[in-house]
């Protein structure tokens, strides 16, 4: 009974709606059959032979309404064979075709028309005789305009659904790609995290317990495909907390980080994961890999309306090549440098220096995206 009732609605809701477009459409015709008569009206005024003012709308409306119920078959024609440059000539010649018969179609329904609504009697043969000789222009002229119109809102409606398919591709790439970053995350981050509690669980079974909560709360983050593509950067700078919890229970005295956090930028939308693969090369290219301690520094802050994100460390080089060309190779930095190119159509960038004497800094600039709400801090807590 319910699927009968929603039924007799959307039914309601698609009849109103072909009303509607009937009558916008009749009183579409209806202003061209009404400037043409006062066109002709004019024109006959200005000679001196002017006729009733009657006469010259029904004229009008005798062309014009054969036009109105003859246009949606211009226009489906139009539809279903528009002229298209791979096949031009085709369709060219069909178009061509179709207008003329059309237009002669138009005047022998024009002629009935003439027939029973003028009170001279002619025979319909002698009407279409006459709009032969005078009307045969303007109908194939009125055929092609709405040939015209129809091609135009074809060539609309093709481009609209071509740029909706391209940002739904861009989308889905975008998201292919996020899932492939967590996959490279996961599996070596995950091993050398599992060790290091391995490591703890006996000597500091308090410290091997918070590691595990940490990398639990991270992997369900990893792991979440409904996460979304942008989050704010207050949300993205708490996940990066919890690597770098882990990773200070892992490197204990040795690493140090520091954050320098403009309150203003925790509004900004970042993509998600963004942060994750630059803070992990810190990780891995600094305190990994170099004797002595390391310190982990982020920064952001606003700069002539973008966001700015300095990750650095202190105690790695960068080679040679990278530093002349400000670029970097690493499979987490390509990733990310093709999110950003992607997601922000080259208005983003990513680049890395070295610091003096020791240590690398990465910069990346991209715009400034305000969100409406910022996360309290229980609802960090639960993510």
């Amino acid at each position: 009974m319910k699927s009968q009732f929603c039924r007799s609605i959307r039914m309601t809701n698609s009849t109103k709606h072909r009303l509607v477009l009937a009558v916008w459409l009749f009183a579409l015709w209806t202003a061209i059959a009404s400037v043409f008569a006062i066109q002709w009206y004019t024109y006959d005024s200005l000679h001196g032979h002017v006729g009733p003012w009657h006469q010259y709308l029904r004229w009008a409306v005798e062309q014009w309404y054969t036009w109105a119920a003859i246009s949606p078959l211009t226009l489906w024609l139009a539809a279903k064979r528009p002229i298209h440059p791979r096949r031009l000539w085709q369709s060219l010649t069909l178009h061509v075709i179709a207008s003329i018969l059309i237009a002669l179609i138009a005047i022998y329904i024009q002629a009935v028309l003439s027939h029973f609504l003028n009170t001279e009697k002619w025979l319909v043969r002698d009407y279409v005789a006459l709009y032969l000789t005078k009307d045969v222009a303007i109908n194939i002229a009125t055929y092609w305009a709405l040939t015209g119109l129809a091609q135009t809102l074809f060539y609309y409606r093709e481009n609209t659904n071509r740029q909706l398919r391209e940002t739904q591709l861009e989308k889905q790439l975008a998201q292919a790609q996020l899932q492939v970053l967590r996959m490279q995350l996961q599996p070596h981050f995950l091993f050398n995290t599992l060790h290091a509690i391995g490591s703890l669980i006996h000597e500091d079974p308090t410290s091997a317990e918070q590691m595990l909560l940490d990398l639990s709360s991270l992997l369900r983050v990893f792991l979440d495909r409904e996460s979304f593509q942008h989050i704010p950067l207050q949300r993205e700078l708490h996940l990066v907390d919890l690597y770098l919890s882990i990773q200070r229970i892992r490197f204990r005295d040795r690493l140090i980080v520091q954050s320098h956090i403009a309150p203003e930028t925790v509004h900004c939308s970042v993509p998600s994961l963004i942060l994750q693969p630059i803070v992990e090369n810190a990780i891995v290219h600094g305190i990994a890999k170099n004797p002595g301690q390391d310190a982990i520094e982020i920064t952001t802050a606003l700069e002539h309306g973008q966001l700015v994100v300095e990750i650095s460390n202190s105690n790695s080089l960068l080679p040679n090549e990278l530093q002349s060309n400000g670029g970097g190779s690493g499979v987490g930095l390509s990733n990310t440098r093709q999110r950003l190119a992607q997601i922000y159509d080259g208005s983003a960038s990513l680049s890395i220096s070295a610091r003096s004497p020791r240590g690398v800094v990465c910069r990346i600039v991209m715009p400034f995206m305000k969100v409406t709400s910022v996360l309290t801090q229980e609802e960090l807590l639960s993510l």
